[in-house]
């Protein structure tokens, strides 16, 4: 069983006052995972926060219809967070080694908002951070089409013009006008 002073070791919870520990510890789940364990599937609904007390964590999934990858440890706070409007889980969780999670329902998160407004101020701030950083992964991955776009106009570009150079007379003849030869 967790008690207040693990919790405030977190930093999301330090220096939070007893009463507000108390009520959340009250309304919290502790889960205890064993290696390899999911407690998370992608397209399960979006109904948990998860505070992470102990071990690594995995989150698996896909963006964009690109593979994602990141892990958590000890301290983290992820899955639903305030004012989120997540709907349901896109990624899987597992744990990689033993470890213990604090489960929070989401269904409760409105309260949390009113009894507990410093972990609300804390919450907003790392799903911010949690925006910017989807922001990032999203303009690279267009980055990345667009150079592959780039890439494959270039090479076929290029065959066009291989093509052209066999074609007697007519083929030079484009070729030169295009490049502006006379």
């Amino acid at each position: 069983m967790i008690d207040k002073s693990e919790l405030r070791r977190l930093p999301a919870f330090a220096d939070l006052p007893d009463d507000q520990i108390s009520w959340f510890l009250a309304n919290s789940q502790e889960a205890h995972l064993a290696a390899g364990d999911t407690y998370v599937r992608q397209g399960d609904p979006a109904d948990t926060m998860f505070v992470i007390l102990e071990g690594q964590f995995q989150w698996r999934g896909e963006f964009g219809g690109d593979p994602i990858l990141f892990s958590s440890k000890a301290g983290d706070v992820t899955g639903v967070l305030p004012f989120s409007r997540m709907k349901e889980f896109t990624v899987t969780g597992r744990a990689m080694t033993a470890g213990r999670v604090l489960k929070f329902p989401a269904s409760l998160l409105p309260e949390l908002v009113h009894r507990m407004p410093d972990l609300t101020t804390r919450l907003v701030a790392l799903m911010s951070d949690r925006i910017r950083e989807t922001t990032r992964i999203e303009q690279q991955r267009d980055r990345l089409v667009s150079l592959g776009k780039l890439s494959a106009g270039l090479a076929h570009g290029e065959e066009v013009r291989q093509h052209l150079r066999r074609v007697p007379f007519v083929g030079k003849a484009v070729i030169d006008r295009h490049a502006g030869v006379v």
